[in-house]
């Protein structure tokens, strides 16, 4: 499985987005998943399973994706992430 942090540029937010989603996939024992980064502008060719962003991005998230995304009001928060990620894992 691939998660995918999706920001404006994919190299802020979607960054620190990336290593907190890590630390919760670490702590529950979820070797199995890799966490990638992406822009918005490139988002639709990522192969991601799931995807992660906030309100502002998902307003302009590619229709097709929406439906596999996470709107996380908090990027730094992991028991949020954890909330937001762990049923649709």
């Amino acid at each position: 499985m691939k998660i995918v942090a999706v920001c404006s540029f994919g190299v802020g937010s979607s960054v620190i987005a990336k290593m907190n989603i890590e630390k919760v996939l670490k702590a529950e024992g979820r070797d199995d998943i890799m966490v990638e980064t992406a822009d918005l502008g490139s988002v639709t060719g990522s192969d991601g399973d799931l995807f992660v962003t906030t309100n502002e991005i998902f307003e302009n998230f590619p229709e097709e994706l929406k439906d596999k995304t996470i709107v996380l009001n908090n990027f730094i928060d992991q028991a949020a992430i954890k909330e937001g990620i762990d049923p649709r894992l």
